[in-house]
């Protein structure tokens, strides 16, 4: 079976996030053996140029002599209405028609779109990944529940999801999730465990380390380390108040917040000020992975607030990094850093600064330094067991898919 590994068009690694973990998965992908049974490749809609894949790229495209000019490649205009075509192919009928004939013409049997919520092209065989149902089953926030985002969502997990093949969730707590809100065949419903991101890959000593947290006037463990984007579900408000009270006891802490604005970084900010905490709160922006190793390898502990889940990446990075990890007590979290981590309910800044106050204590970060080791030692969250479990699943799949032919031919 023959299937294709879709590279999105717009993606910038600055959007952070999911778009890490695709990033880093789409890496793996291309340097993993997979099972003889399985081909697979990437297709997308930009040039072949503008990639270094190993495996084999298939371009989908809506011209063929019109797209060269003298030099043999796309002119700019031609390039310019293919990329305007491409965004808009889903809704055009008779583009899908051509898209869906250049994957048969490839012999393309499945398309995997390693991101939620995105199918490009209707009616071609695919899986998806699924990282959250958080529309329902988190808090209505301006990005999960408000205006056109929660119609967006629930018009993909009432119809589109069900038109996948299967479904990939993150977590066991990920997939118990989907099967609750959307009554999915649990057949269908399969897990590729998260893993941490490139992060965890780059190899620097401690003096770089160092002055990367030199640059800030950060102290090694004298600051919390957040590394969110500032949605409202990253909870930076409890966040804050939890920090204002700990303050009284550590006066000379710090609280480190990287990550793009994503339309709430201007309030954050005003409470910052309002809290009198403008000498104590960094706003880095979104940093480069080096220095990001040097925000987790030196901070007190990573804190993660955040009111959505199942899961979240900057645990496992935190962990791999042997960085204490202070977390809202999500199935999710909990699911992947057992004993490992400390928990607490993300609305209740009390109890959040209770944990930040306790991680202070130098006998107590090393004890749970220990658990996190052990845990580590035995976590189903690795990329190795991502790769296992796709390679598995897709395997899985040939029976079915096999069960038809070409789709342009069906539809």
């Amino acid at each position: 079976m023959k299937i294709a590994v879709w590279i999105l068009s717009d993606y910038k690694q600055q959007m952070g996030g999911g778009f890490a973990l695709y990033d880093k998965f789409i890496q793996m992908i291309d340097a993993f053996q997979f099972s003889e049974e399985l081909e697979v490749c990437f297709v997308g809609h930009n040039p072949a140029s503008n990639y270094n894949f190993k495996k084999k790229y298939i371009q989908l495209n809506y011209f063929h002599s019109l797209t060269e000019n003298r030099t043999g490649k796309p002119s700019a205009l031609s390039a310019f209405v293919h990329n305007k075509l491409a965004r808009y192919s889903h809704r055009i009928p008779v583009l899908n028609k051509r898209e869906r004939k250049q994957l048969d013409a490839n012999d393309v049997d499945l398309i995997f779109y390693p991101v939620q919520g995105f199918r490009k092209i209707p009616d071609f065989p695919f899986v998806v990944s699924n990282w959250d149902i958080g529309h329902k089953a988190s808090y209505a926030l301006p990005e999960l529940g408000m205006n056109y985002s929660f119609d967006y969502r629930d018009k993909w997990y009432s119809k589109g999801i069900f038109k996948a093949l299967m479904v990939f969730a993150e977590s066991e707590s990920g997939r118990e999730e989907l099967l609750y809100y959307t009554r999915l065949n649990p057949q269908r419903v399969q897990i590729i465990p998260l893993f941490p991101g490139g992060v965890v890959n780059i190899k620097t000593d401690k003096s770089i380390t160092v002055s990367k947290i030199d640059k800030l006037s950060l102290q090694a463990g004298k600051y919390f380390f957040y590394p969110a984007q500032f949605w409202a579900h990253k909870n930076h408000y409890n966040l804050l108040l939890a920090f204002k009270k700990l303050q009284t006891d550590f006066p000379d802490l710090k609280l480190v917040l990287t990550g793009s604005d994503k339309g709430n970084k201007e309030y954050i900010r005003e409470v910052v000020s309002k809290l009198n905490l403008t000498n104590n709160v960094l706003f880095p922006g979104f940093v480069d992975n080096e220095t990001m190793v040097g925000f987790y390898s030196h901070a007190s502990a990573m804190i993660m607030p955040s009111f959505l889940g199942p899961t979240n990446m900057p645990l496992l990075e935190a962990r791999e990094l042997n960085c204490p990890v202070l977390c809202s007590n999500l199935p999710g979290h909990i699911e992947m850093m057992g004993a490992g981590a400390l928990y607490f309910n993300p609305a209740d800044h009390i109890e959040m600064y209770e944990q930040m106050k306790k991680i202070l204590d130098i006998q107590f970060k090393e004890d749970l330094l220990k658990k996190a080791a052990d845990k580590l030692s035995t976590s189903f969250f690795t990329p190795e067991n991502a790769l296992k479990q796709l390679d598995l699943h897709l395997k899985n799949l040939i029976p079915v898919r096999k069960s038809w032919g070409k789709s342009s031919k069906i539809f």
